[in-house]
């Protein structure tokens, strides 16, 4: 599966995304842009977005919305 988390600020998702490489995860962050929402950011991970939401809540890393995607065939 393919977790999309948006963080609140690119630090947020800078921390999110050391504490996921230390538990083997790979992820990417984006920068998004929304004339509504401004700027955010957004960590694509692959993985099981359960547990990928789990470690970063117990690290108190604030997670704005969280989106599965199913991986294409």
């Amino acid at each position: 599966m393919l977790c999309k988390a948006v963080m609140p600020s690119e630090t947020y998702a800078i921390k999110a995304q050391r504490i996921l490489a230390a538990s083997g995860y790979r992820s990417d962050i984006l920068r998004t842009t929304s004339r509504r929402e401004g700027c955010s950011f957004t960590l694509r991970v692959q993985g099981n977005c359960e547990h990928i939401h789990t470690l970063l809540m117990q690290e108190g890393i604030p997670v704005q919305g969280f989106r599965i995607e199913r991986d294409m065939p």
